[in-house]
């Protein structure tokens, strides 16, 4: 079946919405509840669906529902319609705004706080038509985000693979990690080496964040395969006053410890003969077209982000 021709032209968007949420919520009852429907609307919703396709969605799969061989094609074929009318729609309530362009941005914690926001201000300054917005977020959330529409783009900081299926990722820096201390921590010197580190108690985030994983690697790297979690913190900031409270030290992006350093209240612990670094990724859905607005807003970021990377090093 070859769905990018025209299937049978009843087949409604609020159709296509009904089985994208029974396939993305696993079962009926779920999606009805998430469309505040009945479950019968929701299978009468499938069975027209079904029947102007011509074929079975689902098979009975114990006590669930599972996707047939076709229900998998009409699911990616409606996920690309309903992200399309989400694109269209942004598009068109911009025009009846009269707005120039817009931008819609997903990041990560770290580049959203630390990186993004001069390089966008200064640029709502140069184009003062342009709609800009960033949203700060996991990585997952941004990227899921960015999947299906409602970001153009999204600058994360990962060091997982993406998938090439679902994403154009392009490797934009490598921001630099920083070892932090209390600076008034006299059981740690200024320079340890990697032997070291294992030994220290580390202010971390929380398990199975983004940031931990790629902290995890960075260490790795050097062979600090196991550290002594002192505590897990949701972000920068907190994991800063943990560690000025002194709990213990912290790998962050030396951009989002820069102005303590400067002002003393955390200090540098130098790693002998090794400097730690992350990835930060320009990352957008595979065959989107991005607007005027949107590619001169991603060649602005690629450049301020290496200058201003650079420059704080």
């Amino acid at each position: 079946m070859n769905l990018s021709s025209t299937p049978d032209n009843r087949i409604s968007l609020h159709k296509l919405e009904v089985f994208c949420s029974v396939v993305e919520r696993g079962g009926v009852r779920l999606a009805a509840e998430d469309l505040f429907v009945s479950q019968p609307v929701v299978s009468a919703h499938l069975r027209s669906l079904e029947e102007r396709l011509g074929v079975k969605l689902f098979r009975r799969d114990g006590r669930g529902m599972k996707l047939t061989e076709a229900g998998v094609e009409v699911h990616q074929w409606a996920s690309e319609v309903l992200r399309g009318r989400t694109e269209l729609d942004r598009s068109l309530r911009d025009l009846s705004r009269g707005v120039a362009g817009r931008a819609s941005i997903g990041s990560s914690m770290s580049v959203g706080n630390y990186v993004l926001p001069h390089l966008l201000v200064d640029f709502r300054r140069e184009h003062p038509h342009a709609s800009i917005s960033l949203h700060q977020s996991s990585v997952e959330i941004a990227l899921d985000h960015t999947l299906d529409g409602r970001h153009d783009f999204a600058v994360v900081a990962t060091d997982a693979v993406l998938d090439a299926n679902s994403f154009e990722a392009e490797l934009i820096a490598q921001p630099a990690f920083c070892l932090v201390t209390a600076p008034d921590n006299e059981r740690i010197g200024d320079t340890l080496t990697a032997d070291q580190l294992g030994a220290l108690p580390f202010v971390c985030p929380p398990a199975g964040m983004a940031i931990r994983r790629s902290q995890d690697s960075a260490l790795a790297s050097i062979g600090v395969v196991d550290r002594r979690v002192e505590i897990e913190l949701g972000s920068a900031e907190s994991m800063k006053v943990a560690v000025q409270g002194g709990l213990g030290v912290a790998l962050l992006w030396r951009e989002s410890v820069r102005r303590e350093l400067e002002a003393g209240l955390l200090r540098e612990v130098r790693i002998s003969g090794h400097a730690l670094h992350d990835k930060l990724y320009l990352v957008q859905r595979r065959g989107k077209k991005l607007s005027a607005v949107q590619a001169m807003l991603t060649e602005v970021l690629r450049d301020g982000i290496h200058k201003l990377l650079e420059q704080h090093k």
